[in-house]
């Protein structure tokens, strides 16, 4: 009878286990950059046993978007974890003064269906007779660790701190020391974290740290619940294309191979690689030995206080970010950015050092091929496209993951000829034909095309599920120079020169892309409709992060916000010289001169140049020829056509 009294109490307190378990839900979003939090909860849980010995749970934010519980939850932390602990008889503060130490760097180990078997196991987690890290691993070490009861005269509660990282340690891969004061100045009790060392080619995967865990006496003998989150950033990157006519493959990648300076310029980037997607920006290198600090938010923002926050120490930066090697596999890019061709297969990410600090944007240069979809077997290689990610979305948080998705359209900055000779852009070739007599004439339009890269974001959407964003949800638009990585600062929102603004696109006529609208722009009558944006787009310092904390700060040169109230269609215009029409006036009765350039035009109005004109035809076509009488602005424009769900 009393065996059987045990194994139902054992059955009741594996039924409660699983809520010793949780995850919180997240969802990711960047275009050309975006990213989301992992929030873990705290579950209270009553006292099991009634003996007042200290237990412990945990609770596992996670990718997956799924529930870990049990073995799955353990099995990510490699069953085990560290933890140190402290009980404070007068307020806790930033120095180790009133920090009595309970549990200096103890082992604790998972056993599935254990829990209740001993006073200090509640959950499957056990701590009492484990063998410690005893060597420089893990410091301070402990000698022996015994079991730990909750002591009332400590008025003032407990601090848990905990990592996980049993494969890293038991390589040689990390060292961990705990900060038992805060080096900082005022001192705080967010500073009291961990000095972590990682040695060469660590996987920072496999490294978890709990969130700072006070527990007030109120909740002295519930089980210590610890919120655990991966140390590492997690990055990937998509392409897709909106060449009409064309497929997109991508053909190479370039970098600079100096990796102890920062890259300023696309100029220095100039080894090409043919695998692996690259991209010049400021991170630390996992090829040497580096140091991060583990710390923990304050109590500036409540929804993320006492979470793990990771800065860099001594460590050496490398201006070279690899991925995977997918992308230039890829015989032709996807079509949208709802299915992006991925940097690895599956969109699964790379797990990087977190860097919250960096100061350089992402430098993207590439060079590709379009293939004509019409069976010609016509091919255009374009060389030196290029595209900016402001480093306001390139500042890696631990446990946080980022997508950077980047649109190739026939707004490219690269050339189809030679870099720096031949002028930038696809260029549209497009014919007219005007019946006058024994003629024809060709009419070539050219559009020129800034040298910008323009970076949309949304916290609300994820483009990969939006295709690119959600209604409703504010839409920010940044502007980089990439001469001078510089976001170029719209005065005001309007139509005139060094302006942006926002229009709802709607067409009669030619399919709506950047490079039809920018026709448009410049006097093309192409049955495209642009009506500026309802409420109207406002300049904006500062855009909301998707990971919790303060927002995205870009000063005086701002960011460009609207909010779509419908789904369709948007085009954002930065106007950097205003479109002034050229004038003209017809020949009338005059002469012909071989110096003069004559024009005639199509029925919309659209001038170009008659190129068959000769003295002996002059007197048939003159009365549809035209002079140029003032030669107008031709007008330089950044635009992206934005699409919203």
């Amino acid at each position: 009878m009393r065996q059987e009294k045990k194994l139902l109490i054992m059955f009741k307190r594996l039924k409660k286990m699983k809520k010793y378990f949780l995850i919180a839900v997240s969802a990711l979003a960047l275009a050309s950059c975006s990213n989301d939090a992992y929030l873990g909860d705290n579950v209270e849980e009553t006292q099991v046993g009634g003996t007042g010995a200290i237990s412990f749970a945990t609770a596992m934010p996670n990718l997956q978007k799924a529930t870990q519980v049990g073995n799955t939850a353990a099995t990510t932390l490699g069953n085990q974890f560290v933890v140190y602990g402290t009980k404070h008889a007068s307020a806790e503060d930033g120095t180790a003064t009133n920090d009595a130490v309970v549990f200096k760097n103890y082992v604790v180990e998972y056993a599935s269906a254990t829990a209740g078997t001993v006073a200090s196991n509640s959950s499957d987690w056990d701590y009492v007779g484990k063998t410690p890290y005893a060597d420089a691993k893990v410091s301070p070490a402990t000698d022996v660790q015994t079991i730990k009861y909750w002591d009332y005269s400590a008025a003032n509660g407990y601090t848990f701190y905990a990592f996980a990282g049993k494969t890293l340690l038991d390589g040689d891969k990390v060292t961990i020391t705990k900060v038992t004061e805060d080096a900082a100045t005022p001192k705080t009790v967010y500073g009291k974290g961990y000095t972590v060392n990682v040695k060469a080619n660590a996987d920072l995967s496999g490294l978890y740290y709990a969130d700072r865990t006070p527990v007030a006496k109120a909740n002295y003998g519930k089980p210590v619940i610890l919120t655990f989150r991966n140390l590492g950033a997690k990055v990937r990157a998509g392409f897709y294309e909106t060449v009409p006519g064309y497929k997109v493959k991508i053909d190479k990648f370039y970098f600079d191979t100096d990796a102890s300076a920062a890259v300023t310029t696309f100029d220095a980037m100039d080894t090409e690689s043919t695998t692996n997607f690259k991209a010049s920006l400021q991170n630390v290198s996992q090829a040497a030995d580096q140091e991060l600090t583990v710390t923990y938010y304050d109590n500036t923002d409540a929804s993320i206080e006492n979470h793990v926050k990771v800065t860099n120490g001594a460590s050496t930066s490398l201006y070279t970010l690899t991925l995977g090697d997918k992308i230039t596999d890829a015989t032709e890019l996807a079509t949208t950015s709802a299915t992006p061709t991925w940097d690895k297969t599956g969109g699964e990410y790379t797990v990087v050092s977190p860097f919250e600090g960096n100061t350089n944007p992402m430098l993207v240069k590439v060079d590709y091929t379009l293939t004509s979809e019409d069976n010609s077997g016509e091919v255009i290689h374009v060389k030196n496209a290029r595209a900016v990610v402001p480093f306001q979305y390139v500042k890696w948080k631990a446990n946080y993951a980022y997508t950077y998705i980047f649109k190739i359209s026939n707004n490219t900055n690269g050339s189809t000829g030679t870099p720096g000779t031949d002028p930038e852009g696809l260029f549209p070739i497009t014919f007219d034909a005007i019946a006058v007599t024994a003629t024809d004439a060709n009419q070539e339009t050219v559009t020129t095309v800034a040298t910008n890269a323009v970076t949309t974001y949304s916290k609300g959407s994820d483009v990969t599920v939006d295709n690119e964003y959600k209604n409703g949800t504010d839409i920010y638009v940044v502007n980089t120079n990439v001469a001078t990585n510089a976001v170029i600062a719209p005065a005001a929102i309007g139509d005139l020169a060094t302006n942006a603004q926002v229009y709802v696109a709607t067409t009669t006529g030619d399919a709506i892309s950047e490079a039809s609208v920018k026709a448009n722009l410049t006097g093309a009558n192409n049955g495209i409709t642009l009506t500026a944006v309802t409420p109207a787009a406002t300049l904006v310092q500062e855009v909301p992060s998707a990971t919790n904390g303060e927002n995205l700060d870009f000063g005086e040169r701002g960011a460009v916000k609207f909010t779509p109230s419908a789904a369709g269609t948007y085009v954002y215009v930065y106007t950097t010289a205003k479109y002034v029409a050229p004038a003209y006036t017809a020949v009338g009765s005059g002469t012909f001169d071989a110096e003069t350039t004559y024009y005639m035009k199509t029925p919309e109005d659209v001038y170009y140049v008659a190129t068959s004109v000769t003295a002996s035809n002059f007197g048939d076509l003159k009365a549809n020829l035209y002079i140029q009488t003032a030669a107008g602005t031709p007008g330089v424009y950044d635009v992206k056509v934005i699409k919203v769900k």
